[in-house]
């Protein structure tokens, strides 16, 4: 009879079995290429050009600041209120240690430039504690020896810890836990400020914010992408971005492929203040994650394919339940704090798990970042900055660099099911 070996290693991405070793080395590359691309200076790029961004969340409000800060003039337009889905309900993890290889380089990056944004205006409460991935049984342990052997190669600095020495660094933790593998430079965000001060920015620039206002067709004219019609009429633009996050399989036609995305609850819960866990990182293991705010609560979240699918974002008892149990289990000595609050938001899956990015293929002008797989608000500011690269590919003839084509290529939005047709004004 087989034995079922269990795997609940909450946060690795990564299939350390079926990842190789040259996948790990070249992230290392991608990311070098990545920071020596990103460190251009893209302020009056894009001026005169007018661009409207279809989305509020995190992608989207970051996507227009990056294009403001180019000098677009960028008029932005939300269905619900800005940062209403995942946005502002997540739980500010900014991090590569657990990722795909295929995202590692591309959250290294985002990590770097969400610090500079936290030094350039945005109040983030950009931090790097870490994040400490923790095994409860040998496999989990064994899963997370070759992974640190790839996240190595991969560039990531990361550290083993023995039972004993995570009991010492982990205050509450599971004292028969069977070791935690910590990334040592991962980073985390509060979700609140940060998206209420890019849209302070946003409106300084005099970019044009519409909440509560959905878009109903994007216009084409001679097979380009020329605006977006919405209960305010026809709104012109030289290029339309789509960052619609769980609604974006809507605009499938339009993009003349299938923006296959699937909705899905996730809900988070949050103890009061807990003294004496300043150093706390962030930390992810049987079937859940949490971290320290900056005003001291442990924040506990988990998600999976137990959720809910649809755009339900009340708490239920069943996820609080399943969190604060799996949350004990971890942390015994953090059980029985009182919970002081919950929240739910709705992020979007691929089939793939790896978002979607690029031109759209039946209309020119029409460009698509979104199926963050609940990694947007990690990954946004790397790519709200390539998306200002990505439109001056397409409209001022600068080609991506082969070597950043080659990080994003493969997000291709075309890749699932490719379709015909596209919506007339």
């Amino acid at each position: 009879m087989s034995v079922v070996l269990e795997n609940r290693l909450t946060m690795l991405s990564m299939d350390p079995l079926a990842t190789t070793e040259e996948e790990s080395a070249r992230a290392a590359s991608d990311y070098a290429n990545l920071t020596a691309h990103l460190a251009a200076d893209t302020a009056g790029t894009m001026a005169g050009q007018r661009v409207v961004v279809v989305g509020g969340g995190v992608i989207g409000l970051m996507t227009a600041l990056y294009l403001t800060r180019a000098g677009a003039q960028v008029e932005l337009f939300e269905a619900q209120s800005l940062g209403a889905a995942a946005s502002g309900r997540n739980a500010g993890g900014i991090y590569a240690f657990g990722r795909a290889i295929d995202e590692v380089a591309l959250a290294r990056a985002s990590m770097d430039l969400w610090e500079d944004l936290s030094t350039r205006g945005i109040d983030s409460h950009f931090q790097r504690p870490g994040h400490a991935m923790i095994a409860l049984n040998d496999h989990e342990r064994s899963l997370l020896d070759l992974a640190e052997r790839h996240y190595a190669l991969a560039g990531l600095p990361t550290r083993m810890l023995s039972p004993e020495e995570a009991v010492a660094m982990l205050p509450g933790v599971n004292p028969d836990n069977a070791g935690a593998l910590m990334g040592t430079t991962d980073g985390q965000g509060y979700p609140f400020t940060a998206v209420t001060s890019i849209i302070a920015e946003l409106r300084a620039a005099d970019a044009i914010i519409h909440d509560h206002c959905p878009v109903q067709s994007v216009i084409e004219r001679g097979g380009h992408a020329r605006g977006v019609r919405s209960e305010r009429g026809v709104t012109e633009a030289d290029h339309v971005i789509l960052c619609a996050g769980p609604w974006l399989a809507g605009f499938s036609e339009s993009a003349g492929c299938n923006l296959a995305v699937r909705p899905r609850r996730s809900q988070l819960m949050v103890t009061e203040r807990i003294a004496g866990l300043e150093n706390f990182p962030f930390v992810s293991g049987n079937r859940v994650y949490a971290r320290r705010t900056h005003a001291g609560n442990i924040m506990v979240g988990g998600g999976g394919p137990w959720e809910q699918d649809g755009y339900n974002v009340t708490s239920s008892y069943e996820a609080l339940s399943f969190l604060g149990k799996h949350m004990s289990e971890l942390f015994p000595g953090l059980a029985g704090a009182p919970i002081i609050r919950a929240f739910a938001g709705t992020v979007e899956l691929t089939a793939d798990h790896l978002p979607l990015f690029g031109p759209a293929p039946a209309m020119a002008g029409l460009w698509i970042s979104a199926g963050y797989n609940g990694h947007g608000f990690g990954l946004c500011a790397a790519m709200g900055r390539l998306t200002v690269d990505l439109i001056r590919s397409g409209s001022d003839s600068v080609p991506l660099p082969a070597a950043v084509n080659a990080v994003v290529g493969e997000f291709g939005p075309d890749r699932f099911n490719v379709k015909q047709g596209n919506s007339h004004e």
